[in-house]
């Protein structure tokens, strides 16, 4: 009997065969089996897809993790400004020197700058970054009374707050999209049934060498998910069944 998912197979448990499958397949070199290379690539695609369109549908929590890190920035950010203006007061005229080259870089990047926007304030504070990574700026903030550590924590919140903002871009152009999680597990399990399962399935007796590791492994783990499909699908038509009944049992 050839290997398919069964029908009833919900959106996680496609989602997650299409994953196991990608993962076995590319611990092998299938650069030589064109037919195979193809559908592997669809189902990567197809696979990422279904992922981002099953985030769709649950609860976003993007804007409070966007909230919570913009916090975190900008008390970084208020603080890397305090211990710059405290270099400034320095009895050392070298050092209250480069503070105020430093701040003069502040000021050209907006001193306020994390009252902005997300875009402009992680842009903004990018630009002031690689300013501060030229070798005369470098030496400055050397020289300075805890400015270095400052450098870094501002570095690491920047990089944190874009990531969160990015991530929040995709989410929203996922939505955009509307792709419905429930109609794009049909596209991945139409490859899976279609195209990789039965060729597998056939190259793992003809070539065996090659393709029956790689296939037992996929198999196994699809027949698990149809057992469970199976027994979620039973329980559903015992329980109809024990409604039904009291109906007619009345009548």
């Amino acid at each position: 009997m050839t290997l398919q998912i069964l029908s009833h197979a919900d959106t996680n448990e496609i989602g997650s065969i299409a994953d196991n499958t990608v993962q076995e397949l590319q611990k092998s070199d299938w650069s030589t089996d064109l037919y195979l290379n193809t559908n592997l690539s669809s189902l990567k695609t197809e696979a990422g897809v279904l992922t981002a369109a099953v985030g769709v549908v649950r609860k976003n929590d993007f804007t409070q993790q966007l909230m919570i890190q913009d916090a975190i920035f900008d008390q970084v950010f208020i603080g890397f400004k305090q211990f710059v203006t405290a270099n400034t007061y320095s009895l050392d005229e070298d050092k209250a020197k480069n503070a105020e080259v430093i701040w003069e870089n502040l000021e050209a990047h907006d001193l306020n700058l994390y009252r902005l926007g997300y875009e402009q304030q992680i842009f903004l504070c990018q630009s002031l970054l690689n300013e501060f990574d030229k070798p005369k700026n470098k030496a400055a903030i050397a020289s300075l009374d805890g400015v270095s550590d400052q450098v870094v924590l501002l570095k690491t919140h920047n990089d944190s707050l874009r990531t969160i903002f990015q991530e929040s871009k995709i989410d929203e152009a996922a939505k955009a999209e509307g792709i419905a999680a429930s109609s794009q597990k049909h596209v991945v399990r139409n490859i899976l049934n279609n195209d990789i399962l039965p060729y597998m399935e056939v190259m793992s007796k003809a070539k065996p060498t090659e393709y029956a590791a790689s296939y037992n492994v996929i198999s196994e783990y699809v027949t698990s998910i149809n057992i469970k499909v199976k027994a979620r699908k039973t329980r559903s038509e015992n329980q109809m069944e024990e409604e039904i009944l009291p109906e007619e049992t009345n009548n």
